[in-house]
């Protein structure tokens, strides 16, 4: 079952924080007050696991690292200002974006948004059981001036904004980084200076972020991606759920294709843009996550529990949960209870 949010910056960007810090809480338990160092939001089990690690830097620019696997898919509309800016990388996994004006893509690995200088609206789709790392920073757009030092802002707006419409919206929905932006990203991750240095450090990589961004290093590199229309995006997405209603139907590639009106091929690829795995193993992964749910927040029996995750055997049902697991249901369902009873005595 998908959960939904929205972002507005209609009543100003102070409030958007607010908002944002809202989202977060919702998902996540936070440690830290972002004083010295960062506020991190662990997600609650039942949203997924993972982190959101958020730092605020110089002028109010805000640095947001993600490295999360949700549990059901998380949707989240957006309707933002022309003076809202954002960079987004997306180190490894994917998500959806749709945008009201620019339209719609696949947000994968490696790859670069840079956010329009106009108003945007739209939705980001994170796909359940989909592992994503990536990086936002964020901020006023008159904010970001102070990152580009002498050079001043003007460089921004001479190499970005000026861009044909079309490369602009390219830019938008995401381009391969080359492997110098791409390593300045995952040097984000890896900072090891104590917390009270710890700023300027991102501070710095901010900067050369985006002058490696203005100095053009950023082209496409090897061929593009074959695009998929919007109407393609919302029938995949269709797929996940159509197995899970139906857990106890024998589901073949051909029968799905036709029930969504697509070509078994264009299903099979479009599946695996969207989602990064095959439809039989997402699927499968789904009902084994869920099984682990009911193992923890249920005393159904392991039968009980392997019927109404689509398995008809145990013996099958038990065979493959160890294999994604490690352990047999029995054996995950007294660790995760003994997991309990530690955590309400500490």
């Amino acid at each position: 079952m998908a959960r939904r949010f929205s972002l507005t910056s209609a009543r100003g960007y102070a409030d958007l924080g607010r908002q944002y810090r809202d989202f977060y809480a919702a998902i996540g338990t936070c440690r830290g007050d972002g004083v010295e160092g960062a506020r991190v939001y662990d997600l609650r089990p039942e949203a997924g696991v993972g982190s959101i690690t958020v730092h605020e830097l110089l002028h109010g620019v805000t640095l947001t690292l993600y490295d999360l696997t949700f549990h059901d898919e998380l949707i989240l509309d957006f309707d933002l200002a022309g003076d809202y800016f954002e960079l987004e990388y997306c180190v490894d996994g994917l998500m959806h974006l749709e945008e009201r004006a620019t339209g719609a893509t696949v947000f994968g690995a490696n790859e670069l948004s840079i956010s329009h200088s106009r108003a945007s609206a739209g939705r980001l789709v994170r796909p359940a059981g989909q592992r994503y790392r990536g990086v936002s920073i964020a901020a006023r757009r008159e904010a970001v001036t102070v990152f580009f030092g002498s050079l001043g802002a003007a460089a921004w707006e001479e190499s970005v904004e000026e861009m044909p419409a079309e490369s602009r919206d390219a830019h938008y929905l995401g381009r391969q980084a080359p492997p110098e932006l791409a390593a300045a990203f995952a040097d984000l991750f890896t900072c090891a200076l104590p917390a009270r240095f710890r700023a300027l450090y991102l501070e710095s990589k901010v900067m050369e972020i985006l002058a490696r961004i203005v100095a053009g290093t950023e082209p496409s590199r090897g061929p593009a991606r074959p695009p998929m229309a919007e109407y393609e995006i919302e029938r995949i997405r269709r797929v996940p759920e159509l197995l899970m209603e139906n857990l106890h139907e024998q589901h073949t590639g051909e029968s799905l294709a036709r029930a969504l009106g697509m070509t078994p091929k264009r299903l099979n690829e479009g599946f695996k843009q969207l989602y990064g795995d095959t439809v039989f193993n997402h699927h499968r992964n789904a009902c084994l996550r869920r099984a682990s749910l009911l193992l923890v927040e249920t005393d159904l029996s392991v039968a009980a529990v392997a019927l109404r995750c689509g398995y008809s055997s145990p013996s099958n049902f038990c065979h493959a949960f160890k294999r994604n697991y490690g352990r047999t249901p029995r054996q995950y369902r007294a660790g995760r209870a003994v997991t309990g009873v530690r955590e309400a005595v500490s």
